[in-house]
């Protein structure tokens, strides 16, 4: 499974009053004062820079959750976390060690123009923002390959400026660090493990936005992992255009989660984690390419992400926590970033789809529609009886047994990589599966493709057909559908393959 995560600082709530802090910027080297040091609050528009002297003054907002940045060329970044008014603030900045430019000792087996490339794919993105961002300074950046580890590095010492168009917004951007750990020596988006880059960000509006950039800051945010969890943390899931969803049904809120308010936000808690159930096939004995099913142990429970669905954009994304309570902002900030990692449309949202933390955001407003009741529409109760004949089937049945069984012996980070010419690949590969011999996969191979051919064309448009109808019906499809099928079934019967 692949990771995604931008570990971007994005502590910041809005709040009406401001507080003001002074202070002086000096060398630690020889105590003279730094002109022209950049003092902005992280991710945010917040910034001034000081003067000949090395004195700033700087207004931030009231409860501010984000950190002050004091930044120049040849020193090391400085950071004050949570930091509160105040007229007598020094700092002394230490000088900048080189490090990476050193490092790159090596001939590069990639060229820049193909490093730089897969940069902007993980670093700006590839969404309708993305293609109207653009990097001003791009001789800036320094990239290097690692042959050894497969990872593309980069690094600039200079804040990387970049001019999102569609945004409105130029943004400077500090790197710290960037990351993109590849399968293997390639910089193919395609064939990568993970990605992560670290930095700190300072926007500054393009003038004063039109009407088409404030539409676009509002499609970015209602799109956005901030809008979802604040429509989560303030029970408004609903009525909004997101659903969550546990293997691939929705689900009640309440049932995994508990939203408590705190001071300046909200506390979310994991009360039910997300599960499915696999079959344990150990110990099974296999006959000619057949499981005993007699023999067959009890299934055992694993852990699943949450999945966040998008209604309006149908776009779809994982979310994975690494804690069971994650601290949210009241605007849907997470406190911690890597409380959170994200796969799927969130996780692809890099920078040129980033707004700053102080950016009021304007919720789309959504209407509850008035539909008539799904069970009064003939059409789909006869839809839903013959879902429940197909689903419950010998032949479906069948193929839905021996699918799962396929699956778990062929572990399924193995799933995607044998697709094209089994037998050649289960050959190479039969050690890193629980298969005993090649003869029995290809067997249960040949067997479920053979079942699944028999159905596949009805599977096809019963699932054309529920699209069409949840498209028609929404919520009350999703809240109706799947448990009346379940209970037909259980009511007709079925005999067990």
């Amino acid at each position: 499974m692949r990771h995604f995560y931008i570990l971007i600082f994005c502590f910041l709530s809005v709040f009406t009053n401001a507080q003001t802090i002074k202070g002086v910027v000096v060398s630690a080297e020889n105590g003279k004062p730094v002109e022209a040091a950049s003092v902005f609050l992280d991710n945010t528009t917040i910034s001034t820079e000081t003067d000949a002297k090395g004195n700033f003054q700087i207004n931030i907002l009231a409860n501010n959750k984000n950190q002050l940045v004091v930044s120049a060329f040849g020193y090391e970044y400085f950071l004050v976390s949570n930091p509160d008014a105040t007229t007598d603030l020094k700092i002394r900045l230490k000088p900048e060690e080189t490090i990476l430019d050193e490092l790159v000792i090596d001939k590069n087996v990639f060229t820049r123009k193909q490093m730089l490339k897969a940069f902007k794919h993980f670093f700006i993105g590839n969404t309708k923002n993305a293609k109207r961002t653009k990097i001003l300074n791009e001789n800036d950046l320094v990239f290097y390959f690692d042959t050894k580890t497969n990872q593309l590095f980069a690094h600039s010492d200079k804040p990387i400026i970049i001019s999102n168009e569609n945004l409105g917004y130029t943004i400077k951007f500090h790197l710290e660090s960037f990351q993109v750990q590849f399968n293997y020596q390639t910089l193919d988006p395609k064939n990568y493990m993970n990605s992560n880059y670290f930095g700190y960000s300072l926007f500054n509006e393009n003038g004063t936005p039109n009407r088409k950039t404030i539409a676009n800051r509002a499609e970015t945010f209602n799109n956005s992992s901030v809008a979802f969890f604040s429509d989560l943390i303030t029970e408004n899931l609903e009525n909004s255009d997101y659903m969550l969803a546990v293997n691939g049904l929705g689900v009640n809120v309440e049932e995994y989660f508990k939203v408590e308010p705190e001071s300046d936000g909200y506390k979310l808690c994991i009360i039910k984690m997300p599960t499915r159930k696999r079959p344990d096939s150990s110990g099974v004995v296999i006959k000619g390419g057949n499981l005993n099913s007699k023999l067959k142990k009890d299934t055992t429970e694993i852990e699943v992400p949450f999945v966040v669905f998008n209604r309006e954009t149908k776009e779809q994304s994982q979310l994975y926590f690494q804690q069971k309570c994650v601290l949210v902002q009241k605007g849907g900030h997470l406190l911690n970033p890597n409380d959170v990692y994200f796969s799927g449309f969130f996780a692809d949202l890099k920078t040129a789809d980033m707004l700053p933390v102080d950016f009021i955001a304007e919720k789309k407003a959504i209407v509850p529609k008035k539909v008539k009741n799904i069970l009064d529409d003939k059409e789909y109760v006869a839809f839903e009886t013959a879902a429940a004949a197909f689903y419950g089937s010998n032949e479906y049945m069948e193929y839905s047994v021996i699918k799962r069984q396929f699956t778990a012996l062929l572990k399924e980070e193995n799933e995607t990589l044998s697709n094209n010419d089994f037998e050649t690949w289960i050959k190479e590969n039969i050690s890193k599966t629980k298969f005993e011999t090649t003869e029995q996969a290809i067997t249960m191979y040949n067997k479920r493709n053979t079942l699944h051919d028999a159905i596949k064309e009805r599977e096809e448009n019963f699932v054309k057909k529920e699209k069409e109808f949840s498209e028609k019906y929404g919520n009350q499809f999703n809240d109706i559908f799947y448990k009346n099928v379940v209970s037909k079934i259980l009511k007709q019967g079925f005999k067990k393959p």
